[in-house]
């Protein structure tokens, strides 16, 4: 008995070559909690564009993807999943358009970044730093904020503020855990 050349010829040739960050079909798709007005009913929301371990749902900005990932790099947070979303994030008092929702997720999926969906990319704050003002876009300010928290848990909310101005401001050498930021203003 012969086998048949011409098939396993076909079956290789039709093979692709699969870039790394290629997403599955069955990775498209997260399931997201709900909030209090949902009474807590999860539902579905697609991830459009994943680099290594973060994954982007629809409605984040493309111009805030490169800076997410820069700093989750800088952060060191490559070790767990981060899925960042744009939707409503609200506290007992009502909507809140200037801070991020962080959840974990369910079964070892990851922890979700949600973006409020009111808060514009282009929205600018004008902060002073070291008697010097600076004008900073508002969304990536607040996300810094939020990856802050997620690296370092156990300090207070000044740190998180004043130390994600500071590195938007001066850039990412004024990083430092070991001081508090009213210590570097001394």
């Amino acid at each position: 008995m012969k086998k048949d050349n011409r098939y396993l010829r076909s079956k290789t040739s039709d093979l692709k070559i699969i870039p790394i960050n290629w997403i599955d079909e069955t990775e498209r798709w997260i399931i997201v909690p709900g909030t209090i007005q949902e009474k807590y009913r999860r539902r579905t929301k697609e991830i459009i564009f994943s680099k290594n371990k973060c994954s982007f749902a629809t409605g984040v900005p493309k111009s805030i993807i490169d800076f997410i990932y820069r700093a989750v790099k800088q952060l060191h947070l490559t070790d767990a999943p981060l899925i960042f979303s744009r939707g409503t994030v609200r506290t007992s008092r009502g909507l809140v358009r200037n801070a991020v929702s962080i959840h974990k997720l369910d079964w070892g999926v990851g922890t979700l970044v949600t973006i409020p969906r009111i808060l514009k990319y282009r929205e600018e704050i004008t902060l002073q730093i070291e008697n010097t003002e600076y004008s900073l876009r508002l969304m990536e300010l607040v996300v810094l904020h939020g990856l802050l928290r997620i690296a370092y848990p156990g300090r207070g909310a000044h740190f998180f503020s004043s130390m994600a101005a500071r590195i938007l401001a001066k850039g990412w050498s004024q990083l430092d855990v070991e001081k508090s930021p009213k210590d570097l203003d001394e």
